[in-house]
């Protein structure tokens, strides 16, 4: 009985200490979110959580050589400091803004995507 009562108590602070995870979140085409606060575009090759495109969640979700892509798009002339990693359009044309704290249908609608705003902001 203690067993039983062991193991259910280990399930439930098992279930209780994963984050919700945005996957019940459908987002468009290439675009998932692995965990919580975090998307990434396969296609487009990088990943951002709330405070912007991120070089380490790329790596962890797609691997060494989109990290180095990645970079390579950030070192170019006029150099990283001139390289705003917290706007970006996905290649599903969602536009995110995380100064802004939410994503947009496009870069040209205001309308908001609940999907994509939710799966990297939580709201």
């Amino acid at each position: 009985m203690n067993r039983i009562i062991a193991a259910a108590s280990l399930c439930l602070l098992c279930a209780l200490s994963i984050p919700a995870q945005a996957k019940n979140v459908q987002l468009k085409g290439a675009v998932y979110s692995p965990e919580a606060g975090v998307i990434c575009d396969k296609k487009g090759g990088f990943c951002a959580d709330s405070q912007g495109i991120a070089v380490a969640l790329t790596k962890m979700y797609l691997g060494e050589k989109a990290e180095k892509r990645l970079m390579d798009m950030i070192r170019p002339e006029p150099g990283v400091q001139d390289f705003d990693t917290t706007t970006f359009v996905l290649t599903n044309k969602v536009a995110c803004d995380c100064k802004a704290k939410k994503c947009k249908v496009s870069k040209i609608d205001d309308k908001i995507d609940a999907a994509h705003t939710k799966a990297l902001f939580g709201k």
